[in-house]
């Protein structure tokens, strides 16, 4: 949909009206690199995890913005904030874009049928280009981890491109969790919560951190809480994994997310619940038994 359609003013964002992502979009369109202006137009298109109409019309012009920009940071920002988006997006992962719930909220007047086509079609299109920045995003971040890059970024990245991939329960797992010091989840047996912790570094005979994870059954950061004695979880053989495992592991070596690598056999693994005792799958506790 062009950015002169007058629907943009029936379209909603998190403040009001899509005139002022017309208006952003503009004025970042010869410079992208203006972090304060990205912002600002994040803000009206994303919050709190709910997206709007305006986005949904916005990604082909997010997309223009991250192919072109010559600032790397400013295209990292763009393919995760967007992988975000995607994620946030009201409805069914295989459902048409055309029955998204951001349509038929309470605050946004109905919409003609061929208005709602046109920005289905250039939403897919826009998710689709910014999924083919992938590489290039990741080789900026491949050469910025010899600056010591934060391990951070680079699970976002990684949340992004499930995000893109469809892998919506590894995204939003990783999107929760990018620090990795503490996953949050409760057992499926008794419902309790668990807070899996890094186990203490080892070193390993090749010098790499031996990693592990360990469950309390309190949040240890709670006062009186620093006397309980941890569950360890097993880790699970990489034949065992779950496909997009396996290939988060392979990216996040070679993105040297070192902390996220050690941690899959684990994600993978499983634990003893410290509460009702039975053995129970990490990737079920943290993702409410998603397959």
């Amino acid at each position: 949909m062009e950015l002169n359609h007058p629907v943009w003013s029936q379209l909603t964002t998190a403040y009001g009206e899509g005139a002022e992502v017309v208006e952003l979009l503009h004025r970042l369109e010869p410079n992208a690199a203006d972090g304060a202006l990205r912002q600002e137009l994040f803000d009206l298109l994303l919050h709190q995890n709910t997206i709007y109409t305006a986005t949904l019309a916005a990604m082909p012009y997010l997309a223009n913005l991250a192919e072109r920009t010559p600032d790397d940071q400013a295209l990292l920002d763009l393919y995760i904030t967007c992988g975000l988006m995607k994620l946030s997006r009201e409805g069914e992962a295989e459902a048409p874009i055309e029955q998204s719930g951001e349509f038929r909220r309470k605050r946004q007047n109905l919409l003609d049928e061929e208005t709602v086509r046109s920005i289905a079609d250039g939403y897919r299109s826009g998710i689709a280009r910014l999924a083919a920045l992938y590489g290039k995003a990741a080789q900026f971040l491949t050469a910025a981890a010899a600056e010591g890059e934060e391990d951070e970024e680079k699970v976002y990245l990684l949340a992004a491109h499930a995000a893109y991939e469809g892998q919506e329960t590894l995204a939003r797992l990783l999107f929760d969790f990018p620090r990795g010091d503490e996953y949050v989840g409760a057992c499926p047996s008794c419902d309790k919560d668990w807070y899996i912790w890094p186990r203490e570094a080892d070193a390993q005979a090749d010098g790499e951190a031996a990693g592990g994870l360990i469950v309390y059954g309190q949040d240890p950061i709670l006062e009186g809480m620093d006397d309980q004695v941890p569950v360890e979880v097993t880790p699970s053989a990489p034949s065992d994994w779950r496909p997009e495992l396996r290939s988060l592991e392979h990216e996040a070596r070679r993105l040297d997310a070192v902390r996220l690598a050690l941690d899959i056999p684990f994600l993978a693994g499983s634990a003893q619940c410290p509460k009702c005792g039975e053995q129970r799958s990490v990737w079920e506790v943290l993702t409410g038994g998603s397959e």
